[in-house]
Parts: structure tokens; C-alpha cells; sequence
């Protein structure tokens, strides 16, 4: 038997609105991702949504409109995946990393505290997941503290999700999703920026396409003439119509597949009842995207375990090795595991098994049945 670590729910029926995108004058970023762009801020309950080409670009554009400077900080959790740091490592600030909560796996958020000094500029908390970080929390000390510091969330896991009745983009200066291929909702590549600040959300539109005065959808609309100036550097970070269309059909059915999520994240929950793993805990007030299911094994035998659940075709994956062990990272910042305990030991035992809505409950029964063989065999032969 073989079950897939990802497979996508792209629904067929949506590739029949690309001919209308190949007749129109624009394949580019166009009036359908102008649409999604609505449809995405009316599900969040946000201002602005700017579609971009990936998580990445629309990071890199939202840390260049803060204008971050060489000893410039970014506090970020190190469980988390490289893009994170790597953001703030290209445009030449400093990323300064905090561990993380034992139960949850989110941001520690006295630690956070600890690290705010003089240099910092952003905190980035890490939806991991699918569960929130209680953003309006650290919003409220910063405020209370009269900080200047821009709260950008990292919600490439969080599409779906909301804590207390709120979700990504409420309490900050800006969330950032994903849309890559294995997130709840894709269209391969892409990603958004969530922001209430209309000035901001100018601002990110120009950055998105190099920091032109005016876009080339909007050359093309113009009736006359228009000199082009650029008075910020930017990239080009558009996401095609091409892709966009794609995610059409997927926010249409989020609640529906939300709900088919959460029953199969409850499947392995039953399964796993009595397996000696920890699996980690769901905030309270929180309710989860359920974007993947990650467990962690307690006797150290990690890459065995990966390696025998592949060898029965059970496709899985690790969230994450964590940044502060890259090897970058830790020469360059002399970063050592006893600074992150929690995230050191997570790192080591953590496992993804398969999570996506063609998984059914004979494939779960067969990879908790196969985890719970691996477990007993490696016990036995270490």
C-alpha cells in the first residue's frame, strides 16, 4: 500500500476558466487576481490583500517598505522553516532568534519580550501548523510601551486559522500567506499580504512591481500618457492570473474543507491514543487551519522511524530542522543548542505524516499501524 505525503484538491472544473485567461489581453497579474484579492480580504476581515509571487517576495517587499537598516533586528522563533531568517538576512538586518513554548511550538512570548532592545524593528511570530500565535497580546505591550515596532506574521500555515474570533492581519502591521504547492490552499506557487494600512497597501503594490510609480496593469488601463518615476527599490512580485484563478474555486469551499481537515486531524488524534508520541497542543481560543500533522517520537530513533515509514511507501516529511542548527546561521551568529532547548529536541524527534483531503481512514489506519511496527522494531534492535 502507499499513501502520498501531499496530494492537492485543485478541482478539475477550474481549468476550464483558463481559456477565458488566454483570450483576454492579460496573463499576467490582472483583473482575476484583482478579484481574489476582494474575496481574500472579505474572508479575513482586512482592508488590503496584495497577491504576490511567493511567501518570500511578499516578505522581502513588506521588510523593504520598513526601510530596515544593517543593525537593524528582527525577532523571530528558530522552529520555523529558513525562509523566516532568510528574509531578513537578505535585506541585511539582523534576524535574533527566540525558542519556543514545549506544548504549542509557538513563539515563546517572554522571550520575546527579553529580546526587545534599542535595535529592534519588526517581531515576526510564526503561525506553525496551522495554530495562532496571540498576536493581539504582544500588539497590546508594544502599544502599552510606546514601541516603534512592526508586528509582520509569518502565516503560511494560518490561511484558515483565527484565535479569540480574530485572524491574521488584525493586530499587525502585516500577515503573510503561502499558497505553495502543499499549503490548504494553492495554486502551486504564490503567496498574500494582509494589511489594514491603506497606505501601506499602496505602497506594497508599487513594491510588487519594482517600485514603479505605476504598475503595468495600470499603463495598460491608462487612456494617455503617464512619465514613470520609481522613488522605492522593489522586485517584481506579482502572481500571474494564470495562477491565481486557482484559488477561485478553493475559497469557495474553505469552510467545507476546513471541516474535512479537522475530521481527519481528529482521526489520528484517536489513533494515536496510545502510541508513546507527543503531538503538539492547540491553543486555547484557537481555532487551527489543521495544515499538517506533525508528531514528535520520544526515544531519539527519528531518522530510523522516516526511513522505515518510506520504505512501506508512507511518504513524510520533518517541520522543521530548526534555523538555529542551519549551518549558516549558527557560524554566523555562534548559535548553540542549549539557547533553544525546546527546539533542539523538537527538531530531533519531530515527524509530518500524511495530511490532505484524499487521505482517507483506511491510509491513516495503515501509517499508524506501520508507526506503531517502526516504533517496536527500532526499540528493539537499539
Amino acid at each position: 500500500m502507499k499513501v502520498d505525503f501531499y496530494k492537492h484538491s485543485i478541482p478539475l472544473s477550474s481549468v476550464k476558466n483558463l481559456k477565458k485567461i488566454l483570450n483576454s489581453d492579460i496573463i499576467t497579474y490582472g483583473k482575476v487576481g484583482e478579484s481574489v484579492e476582494k474575496k481574500i480580504a472579505k474572508y479575513l476581515g482586512v482592508k488590503n490583500v496584495i497577491l504576490t509571487s511567493s511567501w518570500t517576495s511578499g516578505a522581502i517587499i513588506t521588510l523593504l517598505s520598513l526601510k530596515l537598516k544593517k543593525n537593524d533586528e528582527v525577532i523571530i522563533p528558530s522552529m520555523t522553516f529558513s525562509a523566516t531568517a532568510n528574509v531578513v538576512e537578505i535585506l541585511g538586518a539582523k534576524p535574533v532568534f527566540v525558542d519556543v513554548e514545549k506544548e504549542t511550538l509557538l513563539a515563546n512570548y517572554n522571550q520575546i519580550i527579553k529580546k526587545i532592545n534599542k535595535k529592534t524593528r519588526a517581531i515576526m511570530p510564526v503561525h506553525l501548523y496551522g495554530n495562532m500565535f496571540d498576536t493581539k497580546k504582544l500588539n497590546r505591550y508594544i502599544k502599552k510601551k510606546r514601541l516603534d515596532i512592526h508586528i509582520i506574521e509569518d502565516s503560511a500555515h494560518a490561511f484558515e486559522s483565527s484565535i479569540k474570533g480574530y485572524r491574521s492581519g488584525k493586530w499587525s502591521t502585516a500577515a503573510i500567506f503561502s499558497f505553495y504547492a502543499t499549503k490548504n490552499i494553492t495554486c502551486g506557487e504564490g503567496g498574500a499580504i494582509a494589511t489594514n494600512d491603506n497606505e501601506l497597501a499602496k505602497k506594497l503594490k508599487k513594491l510588487r512591481s519594482f517600485g514603479l510609480s505605476q504598475t503595468a496593469l495600470e499603463k495598460y488601463k491608462s487612456k494617455k500618457y503617464n512619465d514613470i518615476d520609481m522613488q522605492d527599490l522593489g522586485i517584481n512580485a506579482k502572481l500571474p492570473d494564470l495562477l491565481s484563478f486557482l484559488l477561485l474555486p478553493q475559497i469557495r469551499n474553505i469552510k467545507k474543507n476546513l471541516l474535512r481537515r479537522k475530521k481527519i486531524y481528529e482521526n489520528y488524534q484517536l489513533l494515536l491514543k496510545n502510541v508513546n508520541v507527543d503531538i503538539p497542543k492547540i491553543p486555547e481560543n484557537c481555532l487551527s487551519a489543521f495544515h499538517i500533522f506533525v508528531i514528535a517520537v520520544k526515544n531519539n530513533k527519528r531518522d530510523e522511524i522516516i526511513n522505515y515509514l518510506k520504505k512501506k511507501k508512507i511518504g513524510c516529511s520533518v517541520h522543521y530542522k530548526p534555523v538555529h542548527q542551519l549551518t549558516y546561521y549558527r557560524k554566523k551568529y555562534k548559535l548553540e543548542n542549549q539557547s533553544f532547548p525546546i527546539s533542539t529536541k523538537w527538531g530531533k524527534n519531530c515527524i509530518t505524516l500524511p495530511f490532505h483531503l484524499k487521505l482517507t481512514l483506511k491510509d491513516q489506519y495503515y501509517v499508524i499501524k506501520t508507526l506503531r511496527k517502526s516504533l517496536e522494531e527500532v526499540k528493539i534492535f537499539n
